[in-house]
Order: C-alpha cells, then sequence, then structure tokens
C-alpha cells in the first residue's frame, strides 16, 4: 500500500483564496515552545494560538498557519469527525479561534498524533548521513555512521551545541512494508509531517475536503528509497 505527504495546497488560490492563508497571529501559545513535548499523550494545559486569516484567504478543511511547525494541522471539525469513522486513532485535538477580519472561526481544531512512527519505519542501512555546516549549504563532511535512531538522536543532540555543524543526509530509506494504518506522523528525520494511505487519500478526495494536496512519499525526494 503505497502512502502521500498528507500537505496544504498553497497553488490552488482558487479554493483558498491565497497562497498563505495565515502568516500571523493573534496569539502563539505554548506549542512552539522548545520545552513542549512533540511525543506522547499532552495531559497538561496549555495556551492555544489564535491564527489570523488573510482577508482574502477562504476558509478549507485544513488551514495553512505558517507560525505553527508541521508536528500539528488545522482541521475543520468535519475532517476530525470523518477520521473518527475512518478508524484513525491515536491523536489529540484542541478547539480554536480562528479570527478572519473581525469575526472569528470556532470549528476549527488543532490536531496532534501523538506517537509518530520513524522509530519503526527509517532503514538506516539503507540511509547515508554526513556532517553540513550552515556556513556553507554545499560542504560535505565527514561520513557519520548510524546505525540505530537512538544512534541518530544521540548525534542530533550533540550538534546542537554547535553554531554551524548539522546533520545532512544523501540518501534516506523507509520500510512501510509492515503498516496496517491508515495515517501517521513522523518527526525528528527528514520530510517529517502527516502521511496517510492511498485508501484514505482516495477517500478524503471523493469527499470533496478542501485545502489538500497528496504527493507520494517516494517522489518527495529523489533521495528517498521506500520499501513497500
Amino acid at each position: 500500500m503505497k502512502y502521500f505527504k498528507l500537505e496544504y495546497n498553497s497553488l490552488n488560490i482558487k479554493e483558498t483564496g491565497t497562497q498563505f492563508q495565515c502568516v500571523s497571529v493573534e496569539k502563539l501559545g505554548d506549542i512552539q515552545n522548545d520545552s513542549f513535548p512533540m511525543e506522547g499523550l499532552v495531559d497538561f494545559p496549555f495556551d492555544l494560538p489564535i491564527p489570523i486569516m488573510e482577508n482574502k484567504a477562504k476558509p478549507t478543511t485544513i488551514l495553512n498557519v505558517i507560525p505553527i511547525n508541521k508536528d500539528f494541522l488545522i482541521l475543520e471539525d468535519s475532517f476530525i469527525d470523518y477520521l473518527k469513522k475512518n478508524d484513525v486513532k491515536g491523536f489529540q485535538t484542541w478547539k480554536l479561534k480562528v479570527k478572519h477580519k473581525n469575526e472569528y472561526y470556532v470549528n476549527y481544531n488543532l490536531f496532534f498524533m501523538n506517537f509518530p512512527i520513524q522509530r519503526d519505519i527509517i532503514r538506516f542501512e539503507d540511509s547515508d548521513f554526513y556532517k553540513g555546516k550552515f556556513s556553507d549549504y554545499l560542504f560535505v563532511g565527514e561520513k557519520i555512521n548510524i546505525e540505530s535512531y537512538n544512534d541518530y538522536l544521540n548525534i542530533l543532540n550533540r550538534f546542537k551545541n554547535s553554531a554551524d555543524d548539522f546533520l545532512k543526509f544523501k540518501k534516506i530509506g523507509f520500510d512501510l512494508s509492515k503498516l496496517e494504518i491508515d495515517m501517521f506522523r513522523i518527526c525528528n528525520i527528514p520530510f517529517e509531517g502527516y502521511f496517510v494511505s492511498q485508501k484514505l487519500k482516495e477517500s478524503i478526495e471523493e469527499q470533496g475536503f478542501t485545502g489538500f494536496i497528496f504527493k507520494e512519499i517516494e517522489k518527495l525526494d529523489g533521495r528517498i528509497k521506500v520499501i513497500y
């Protein structure tokens, strides 16, 4: 079963009204804080963001909010209900206010899948990592041998202490052959975000939900190698 990255379709201006629907917020909230957990259940209160839609923007099923990172989606109530009917599990939602001109929409939700699966799908034996530099995008430093996701996290943490070094890749492998779920999230690795199965993609398109675009995972970048 093929999988597709689920994204906001910034090129469909006829549907979305403008390329970027929300470029500012009335309140940023707490989810951008470094201390906010990117995995696991969120079992504590926190301040929610309040996005501001551009005047020309049209409300769509998925809302593009530039200041909110890719670990979260902004989705209408109807789509949350749709996911529940399709037995998508492992997520939390919080009701949002979205400002548009002088009014507030109250039918949007902050959406978060709690348990990303990058640890289970990345094939380090099919991946090639090396040291890069922020000061020189073309710089190809030493090859970095990574054998496990824990190794990968340790190297990321080590590079956090450097002002210039960061982890780059020449190729990255994913094994999706054992997946039996219709929606998942990955984080901490290249191409992080939300993905849906071909079955769910086709159903979303048939339902006429707006603002979405789907890109098959292997076609996101020529350096990605996928086992289905």
